[in-house]
């Protein structure tokens, strides 16, 4: 489904970057490493708690999160929710930390879900953040979100998944395709 999110004019775009050359990169670790550095575009995986399946409010939900924050927060380019996790790419903007970000994403989705589905937590604490290094890679990782719902069955075509958003240039037709 296509969703109109204006895109910001002060969104600097993709731009390849090794953070291992950022001087500012920051390094912090729980399980997992995570890296962050002001103008990377990031590809995200938020994960439900095992036996959280997302219905189809709880995805809206989600999905509505995520585009709530972009233009102001993210400069999101692609995003798709599923019934155990959610992908997204986006850049953060300036000033903002990436673990900011996805912590208001998952607390909205969280207590708008618990609202109607009396469910707790439904997140995993972690979250899988990797830094997108090149343009080959940022298209890769945009076209997996694409492919997902089709993958698992959910959809015959990306568009006829309801959950899913698409930046202009990379709907079919844009720049991407």
């Amino acid at each position: 489904m296509a969703r109109n999110v204006q895109t910001p004019t002060d969104d600097p775009g993709f731009e390849p970057m090794d953070p291992w050359k950022v001087p500012e990169l920051r390094i912090w670790r729980r399980n997992l490493p995570h890296l962050e550095c002001a103008g990377a575009t990031y590809f995200v995986t938020l994960t439900c708690v095992q036996g959280v399946e997302l219905n189809k409010a709880a995805r809206t939900s989600v999905l509505d999160a995520l585009l709530h924050w972009s233009g102001t927060r993210i400069y999101l380019d692609a995003a798709v929710v599923m019934p155990d996790h959610a992908h997204a790419v986006f850049r953060v903007a300036q000033g903002i930390r990436l673990g900011d970000v996805l912590k208001s994403v998952k607390s909205f989705s969280s207590r708008t879900i618990g609202k109607t589905s009396g469910t707790g937590s439904m997140w995993l604490d972690e979250n899988f953040d990797h830094i997108i290094r090149h343009e080959d890679e940022w298209i890769e990782k945009i076209e997996y979100i694409r492919q997902n719902p089709v993958k698992k069955g959910l959809a015959a075509a990306p568009e006829g998944y309801r959950w899913i958003y698409l930046s202009e240039e990379h709907r079919p037709g844009g720049r991407c395709h």
